[in-house]
């Protein structure tokens, strides 16, 4: 159904690597490259398992060293630069396809969007204005809007308030483990995509209420009343 959101959903909330941005594979690509400039050797499916979750955790778990580890820290702003110069390169290419598409779709129904991600939000926000999602989005959270990421419930809970919507009636769509616990601990809907991170098993047992295979279905899912 096409017309007007339903009386259960009216904001949908968006992960962005691995469900709006086609990120996952750059990302593995990048933290290899830093993490051997700095000796440490790891394989791409650890790297990938790490996707969705704040960076600098997800590298000194990596690294095998402590968060405060200056290691860390440079590798992380290493990381950075590089992976800025691959977003500025791709531009909106960076997008799965159908996304804006898709958004533009929800937006003309009446969705309020927002985008919850484990990127700190100044780099969420850079990546919104490269890619053009900033046109489409009313809230943009990162993983240092809240006290707590994913997949703490923090994230999601902030974003429904500043939506100005109860948790009741917003939904999460995302690619990760993390993206459906953080959606199912803040009492939302949660619809998981399988063409990021995770397989279908794998966020339904996170606590995900359907898997789609591709981004317009999940605009469609949501525009038929998916719970």
């Amino acid at each position: 159904m096409t017309g007007a959101p339903t009386a259960a959903v009216r904001g949908v909330i968006l992960d962005l690597d691995g469900t709006l941005a086609d990120t996952p594979a750059a990302i593995a690509t990048i933290t290899a490259e830093v993490l051997a400039t700095m000796g440490t050797a790891v394989s791409r499916e650890a790297i990938l398992a790490t996707v969705g979750r704040p960076l600098p955790a997800s590298l000194a778990g990596l690294m095998g060293l402590h968060a405060e580890d200056p290691r860390v820290a440079e590798a992380t702003e290493e990381y950075g630069r590089r992976f800025g110069a691959h977003v500025r390169a791709a531009g909106p290419e960076l997008l799965f396809p159908g996304v804006l598409e898709g958004l533009d779709r929800l937006s003309a129904a009446g969705f309020r969007l927002a985008m919850a991600t484990s990127k700190v939000e100044k780099a969420a926000r850079a990546i919104a204005e490269l890619t053009g999602l900033d046109d489409r989005l009313t809230v943009i959270a990162g993983d240092d809007s809240v006290e707590r990421g994913k997949p703490h419930p923090d994230m999601a809970l902030f974003v429904a308030r500043e939506l100005g919507l109860p948790p009741e009636q917003c939904l999460v769509i995302g690619d990760g483990v993390p993206d459906a616990e953080m959606g199912r601990a803040a009492g939302m809907t949660v619809l998981g995509v399988s063409y990021g991170v995770s397989g279908p098993d794998e966020l339904k047992q996170a606590g995900a209420d359907a898997v789609v295979d591709s981004f317009p279905a999940a605009v469609t899912a949501v525009l038929e009343g998916h719970r």
